[in-house]
């Protein structure tokens, strides 16, 4: 059984507003006997449009991140030896998400999420995460197939139009079928002492150290290695519409103008959170979206889900 607890990671004193709306949208739906954010700075240091909607309210805790998280893992080691050398925040979170779920069990979200309907019937399971469409898996690396790699290719163009044709989330969801459904730690739940993370553990110690510092090795590639991106006892995998109804890149399309009147058909029946990929900022924004963003963007469909967490707080 899966504890009612929700983790969150934030690297940085300024907590953007869509760090903010994801806590904040996770308490008001989940109601999460805990709700955590681990910081790198002190709390006193915290400042930001997303500090400012969560500071005030009861049942959110910030924690200073330490060594002692990495304590009495029986990972030889690995995951504190790794957290120095490591320098990008995304790499570092790998591990600090292993070893938090690994010695106190709850759920871990990223920051690019929003909780649009409780996940209590999730929480019967030993641990789960979630599939999401991807046109180049971690096996695709190790293939030497020149048809494989075509493949992807043409899944990885055919997903870019689809960025850009109107209404193009609809367009492209018969399509996902096509595309290699591989697991994603976005979403992150499990039980205390979970054998699926002394899996993880054991697959980072099969690295060498170059490849252990490389990116997406310590996040999605070690997710794929120790599920096989299938369910098990101990990890249950659920479709995309569970956490991914729109997948990488095709996510844009929740901030396009007069995306909000879609909103009912980009989210489905089994949608419990919706991860929006905070690459779309820099890759199609060109910004970081703040009240100011919502502001101008008022029939996006991720202005209308924000509003509404905004208007409840």
């Amino acid at each position: 059984m899966i504890p009612n607890r929700v983790f969150f990671i934030w690297f940085g004193n300024k907590l953007p507003l869509a760090t903010g709306l994801a806590i904040l949208s996770t308490k008001q739906v989940q109601k999460p006997e805990e709700t955590i954010l681990y910081i790198e700075s002190q709390e006193n240091e915290m400042c930001g449009e997303g500090y400012d909607l969560i500071k005030n309210e009861a049942g959110i805790t910030l924690k200073k991140i330490d060594d002692s998280i990495f304590a009495d893992l029986g990972d030889k080691g690995i995951c504190s030896h790794l957290y120095k050398l490591l320098k990008k925040p995304v790499s570092k979170t790998n591990l600090l998400r292993y070893a938090l779920l690994y010695k106190q069990g709850g759920v871990y979200l990223d920051t690019d999420i929003i909780t649009v309907k409780p996940w209590n019937d999730l929480l019967q399971y030993k641990g789960f995460c979630g599939l999401e469409p991807v046109a180049f898996p971690q096996k695709l690396y190790a293939s030497k197939n020149p048809l494989l790699y075509l493949l992807a290719w043409i899944r990885f163009l055919w997903r870019l139009l689809c960025v850009y044709l109107p209404h193009g989330e609809q367009i492209f969801r018969p399509t996902e079928k096509f595309f290699s459904l591989c697991a994603n730690g976005a979403i992150l739940g499990s039980e205390l002492k979970n054998e699926f993370f002394e899996k993880a553990f054991a697959a980072i110690n099969e690295m060498d150290e170059k490849e252990q510092l490389k990116h997406y090795r310590l996040g999605t590639h070690i997710m794929q290695k120790a599920t096989g991106n299938k369910s098990s006892e101990i990890m249950e995998m659920f479709p995309p519409a569970y956490f991914y109804p729109v997948g990488p890149d095709i996510s844009v399309h929740l901030f396009r103008d007069g995306s909000a009147k879609r909103l009912d058909k980009i989210l489905l029946p089994q949608t419990r959170i919706i991860h929006w990929y905070n690459s779309v900022e820099k890759k199609y924004l060109h910004q970081q979206l703040n009240l100011k963003w919502i502001e101008e963007h008022p029939t996006s469909a991720f202005a209308k889900l924000a509003q509404n967490i905004i208007n409840q707080g």
